[in-house]
C-alpha cells in the first residue's frame, strides 16, 4: 500500500534534506574502511561497504549518519575524482581484466576496457595508463570503469620505474626519430674556419652530447683571451621546421638517473652536433677578454659562426687530478696543459669576482646512483665539485654574461632567465624573522629590491640557519623576453645559450645572435613559448624528484636500523625534514621520535626551532645523527628517528 506513495516519497525527501551534509576528501585505510576529511580538520568514519563507492583522494559530498552517538559518512555526490588519468597494474578477476591504480589500496580493482590504439597484448602485472570512464557516484553509474589508453611497461622490465615515471608526467620515452638529417646549405658557408685552434671539452666520462669547448690564452698584461665554442644545432634545425616544432614541445632534454631522453634526435645530439674530439663541427664562438680582476672587457666581445675541431675530450676527474695533484692528463698536448693552468687561475679570479659583484650558490655537491645490471641501486656516490667543475661553471657564466650584454644592449630582447627574489606574499614574514634574529636594517621595500636582496644574501650566506629558513620564502625562477634581474645569481640580467642541444631557449638565443651577426630579421621570442618552457621545467623537476624518491626508497629498504648523518632542512608541526648528507635522500623525523614525552616537546616552524623543556634543542641547518626506522613502499617516504632517542 506504500508503493509509489507520494506522501512517503515527500517525507523521505524532507528527512534527507534535514540530514546534516558535508563535503571533503576521502582518506582510505589499508583495512578497507576510510574517513572523510573536511576543511575544519574534523573526520567522519566511512564503513567498508560505503568505501566501495569511492577511492582515496576523491572529493565528495554526502550525509552524516548518527547512530547511538556515533557518526559515520555516506558518500552521495562526486565533486572531483582522484582518478582521472592514472597509471595502474593489470590483473584478472573471474577471467575479467581489471586495473589496480598505483598507490591505491589493493582492494580497488577497476573493471576496464582497452582502447583500439593499444596494440600490445596485456598480461597480468603489466603497467598501463588508463582514464576513468565511470564512477559509482556519477548519475546512472554504479561501478568504476576505466579505459586503457597506453601500454607502459612489462611487469619484469628493469626499466619499469623509469617508464612509469615518464608516463605519470606524460613525458616522451624516446628521442625524436628522423630518417635523414643534413646541415642546411646556407650554413655551410659564411663560417670562419677555426679548426686549427686547440679547443677541448671537459665533461663526464659517459657524456655524449658535448655542447661546449674551450680555448684560452694569456696576454702580456695579465688579461685573458677566452674563446667559448658552443655546438650549433641551428645549422641543422631550421626555424619552424618539423624538428623545430618537436624541440619546441619538448623544450629540454629529460634527465633521469642513468636514463636520458634527448630533446633532439640522437644522431644530432650525440654525433653531428656533439663537439667530439678530432671531428669537424659547426659551432658558435664567443670571443672575449677578461682583465686581471675578472671583469669582462665589454667592448671586446665577438660572436661568430665557425667550424671547429676539438683536440681532446677530457673528464672532470682527470683534469682535477692534473691541476690539484699534478696527475697524468688524458692528452699530451702541451698547449692544452698550459690552457688548463690558465683556466684554473681564471676560475679562481672569477669566483672572487662573483662573490664581490654578484652571488654564488653554496656548493652542496651532486649525488649519483650506481645501478647493477638489473637497474637496482648498488650505491650512491656523492660527487664534490672540484677545480674542473669550477672551471666549466665559471667559463659558462662568462659566456652567458657576454651573450646577455649583446641581447640587452644591441638586440633588446631574447629569452632571459629571471628571478625576483622573495615572494611578495611572504615579505612580512621575512621582515619579522630577520628582526627576531637581530637583522633590523631591512624593510619590505628594500627586501623586494634587487640591491636590498643582494645585500641581505651577502650578510646571511655564511649563516646556514638564516639562509635555510629564508629559502622557503623565495619566488620561483621564470623566463622573460625582456632583460630583468636574476636576484638569485645577483645579475641585473642573465640569458643562456651554452646548452642548445639540451635547451630550446638556448637554441632561440643562438638564432637571435646569429641573425644579428648576419644582419637578418630579428624576431622576438613567443611569450607563450616561455610559459610552456616554465611548465615543462616544473614537470621535469617533479619527474626527477619522483624517480629519485623511488630509488632512495629501494636503496634504504634494507638499511632499516642503520645510522646516517643528516641536515635539518625544514621544521613543521609534526616533526623535522632532513637530508641524509652522504647520499642526498630526504627523510622525516616525527616529533615522537625526537623526544618521547609529548608534553615536553614543541615545534615552532615560524622560528625554525624545536624546544624540549623550553630549551632550544634543534634548529634549521643543524646536523644530527638519525637511524632509518621505516621505508613506506606505498609512497616512498623514509621515516627516521634520532640516533640518541
Amino acid at each position: 500500500m506504500f508503493q509509489n506513495n507520494p506522501l512517503l516519497a515527500q517525507l523521505k525527501q524532507e528527512l534527507h534534506e534535514q540530514t546534516p551534509r558535508v563535503e571533503g576528501t576521502i582518506r582510505a585505510h589499508e583495512k578497507g574502511f576510510g574517513f572523510l576529511d573536511v576543511d575544519n580538520k574534523k573526520s567522519y568514519f566511512i564503513p567498508i561497504a560505503k568505501m566501495k563507492k569511492v577511492c582515496n583522494g576523491d572529493k565528495v559530498s554526502g550525509t552524516v549518519i548518527s547512530n547511538n552517538d556515533k557518526e559515520s559518512f555516506e558518500p552521495e555526490l562526486l565533486i572531483e575524482s582522484a582518478l582521472q588519468k592514472f597509471i595502474g597494474k593489470i590483473g584478472f578477476q573471474d577471467r575479467a581484466m581489471v586495473i589496480y591504480p598505483e598507490n591505491m589500496s589493493t582492494n580497488l580493482a577497476i573493471r576496464c576496457k582497452i582502447n583500439k590504439q593499444v596494440s600490445e597484448k596485456l598480461k597480468e602485472g603489466d603497467w598501463v595508463v588508463a582514464t576513468l570512464v565511470s564512477h559509482p557516484l556519477q548519475e546512472e553509474q554504479n561501478q568504476f570503469l576505466a579505459e586503457i589508453v597506453r601500454f607502459v611497461a612489462e611487469s619484469n622490465s628493469p626499466y619499469q620505474l623509469w617508464l612509469k615515471t615518464l608516463a605519470r608526467y606524460d613525458l616522451e620515452t624516446h628521442a625524436p626519430q628522423f630518417a635523414s638529417l643534413s646541415i642546411n646549405d646556407t650554413e655551410l658557408d659564411n663560417r670562419q674556419d677555426l679548426t686549427d685552434v686547440n679547443f677541448f671539452t671537459i665533461d663526464s666520462e659517459d657524456t655524449e652530447d658535448m655542447d661546449d669547448a674551450i680555448a684560452i690564452s694569456k696576454g702580456e698584461r695579465g688579461d685573458y683571451q677566452l674563446m667559448v665554442a658552443i655546438a650549433d644545432p641551428t645549422a641543422y634545425v631550421l626555424q619552424n621546421s618539423e624538428l623545430d616544432h618537436i624541440a619546441k614541445i619538448r623544450n629540454f632534454t629529460t634527465y633521469l638517473p642513468d636514463f636520458n631522453i634527448p630533446m633532439l634526435p640522437k644522431e644530432l645530439a650525440n654525433n653531428l652536433c656533439s663537439l667530439k674530439a678530432n671531428q669537424k663541427r659547426p659551432a658558435m664562438i664567443c670571443k672575449m677578454s677578461i682583465d686581471e680582476a675578472g671583469n669582462i672587457i665589454g667592448d671586446d666581445i665577438t660572436f661568430m659562426p665557425t667550424w671547429i675541431e676539438s683536440k681532446a675530450k677530457l673528464t672532470y676527474n682527470n683534469v682535477s687530478n692534473f691541476l690539484e695533484n699534478n696527475g697524468d692528463l688524458e692528452t699530451n698536448n702541451p698547449i692544452i696543459k698550459q690552457q688548463l693552468k690558465h683556466l684554473a687561475d681564471l676560475a679562481k679570479i672569477r669566483m672572487t669576482w662573483r662573490q664581490n659583484h654578484a652571488l654564488v650558490f653554496k656548493d652542496n655537491g651532486d649525488y649519483r646512483f650506481e645501478l647493477d645490471e638489473n637497474r637496482q641501486v648498488k650505491s650512491i656516490i656523492k660527487e664534490s665539485r672540484r677545480i674542473a667543475n669550477q672551471i666549466v661553471e665559471e667559463v659558462m657564466v662568462l659566456a652567458n654574461q657576454a651573450l646577455t650584454l649583446q641581447l640587452k644592449n644591441k638586440i633588446g630582447f631574447g629569452i632571459f632567465n629571471i628571478h625576483s627574489g622573495f615572494d611578495n606574499k611572504y615579505i612580512e614574514q621575512v621582515v619579522t624573522f630577520l628582526n627576531d634574529n637581530g637583522i633590523t636594517e631591512f624593510d619590505k621595500e628594500s627586501l623586494l629590491s634587487f640591491d636590498g636582496y643582494v645585500k641581505l644574501r651577502r650578510i646571511i650566506d655564511n649563516t646556514p640557519f638564516l639562509s635555510t629558513k629564508l629559502r622557503k620564502f623565495q619566488s620561483p625562477a621564470d623566463f622573460s623576453t625582456e632583460p630583468k634581474p636574476h636576484f638569485g645569481l645577483g645579475f641585473d640580467a642573465y640569458a643562456t645559450w651554452t646548452s642548445p642541444i639540451r635547451k630550446y631557449g638556448d637554441m632561440v638565443n643562438h638564432r637571435l645572435i646569429k641573425a644579428f651577426i648576419r644582419s637578418q630579421e630579428l624576431i622576438a621570442p613567443d611569450k607563450d613559448q616561455l610559459k610552456n618552457m616554465n611548465e615543462r621545467r616544473k614537470t621535469l623537476r617533479y619527474a626527477e624528484r619522483d624517480m629519485a624518491e623511488n630509488l632512495y626508497a629501494q636503496y634504504l629498504s634494507n638499511k632499516v636500523g642503520e645510522s646516517f648523518s643528516a641536515e635539518i632542512i625544514d621544521i613543521n608541526r609534526g616533526g623535522v625534514r632532513v637530508r641524509l648528507c652522504d647520499i642526498g635522500a630526504f627523510a622525516f623525523v616525527p616529533l615522537s621520535m625526537i623526544h618521547s614525552v609529548k608534553e615536553e616537546i614543541i615545534s615552532l616552524p615560524e622560528e625554525g626551532i624545536i624546544k624540549i623543556k623550553d630549551e632550544v634543542c634543534y634548529k634549521l641547518a643543524d646536523t644530527i645523527s638519525v637511524i632509518i626506522h621505516q621505508v613506506k613502499s606505498e609512497n616512498q617516504s623514509i621515516i627516521t628517528k634520532l640516533a640518541n632517542n
